[in-house]
């Protein structure tokens, strides 16, 4: 529901408001789109999500505190969204998916300590090596997972510009 809610603002004049603020603040300004008033509605917005996940997570739960919030979940969660890519849904859910699995699969390093002896505790390298992936995946990939994005909105039909408009002087 949230991801549909979502792709229907994107489409909204707000929504391409937000599109166009996060791809140049300057020509927002020079379009005319007061840009504070914009970045307010999504703070705004943003804010009503989390407050309704919020409220589902603490329905599931039964009980909330902020030691239930670590700094290593925040980070996480940041991660994902960087990784995945900027304005990609998609992208941000495999990059949760991977992230998550990925130090799932970390945790279960008992096999290192036949390599390197029993004093050997793999769960003191379990973050180390996750740091070392998500830095080789920023070289590999560094705009995310899925770093292609189409606009909300776009011309139906390829149109001829006047040489008078263009730079290089053909349209």
């Amino acid at each position: 529901m949230t991801n549909w809610v979502s792709l229907r603002l994107r489409r909204l004049p707000v929504g391409r408001a937000w599109e166009a603020l996060r791809e140049d603040e300057i020509a927002c300004r020079s379009l005319g789109i007061n840009t504070t008033n914009t970045k307010l509605t999504a703070f705004a917005i943003g804010a009503s999500f989390a407050g309704m996940a919020g409220s589902f997570f603490a329905a599931r739960q039964n009980f909330i505190s902020p030691e239930s919030f670590t700094f290593n979940e925040s980070a996480v969660i940041l991660a994902a969204v960087v990784l995945g890519g900027m304005g990609s849904q998609i992208g941000v859910a495999l990059a949760a998916f991977a992230i998550i699995g990925g130090t799932e699969i970390l945790r279960e390093l008992d096999w290192l300590k036949a390599i390197f002896g029993a004093n050997f505790d793999p769960t003191q390298y379990r973050m180390l090596i996750f740091g070392f992936a998500m830095v080789a995946l920023m070289i590999w990939k560094p705009r995310g997972l899925i770093s292609t994005r189409e606009p909300s909105l776009f011309l139906k039909e390829r149109k001829t510009i006047s040489g008078d408009h263009v730079k290089e002087g053909h349209g």
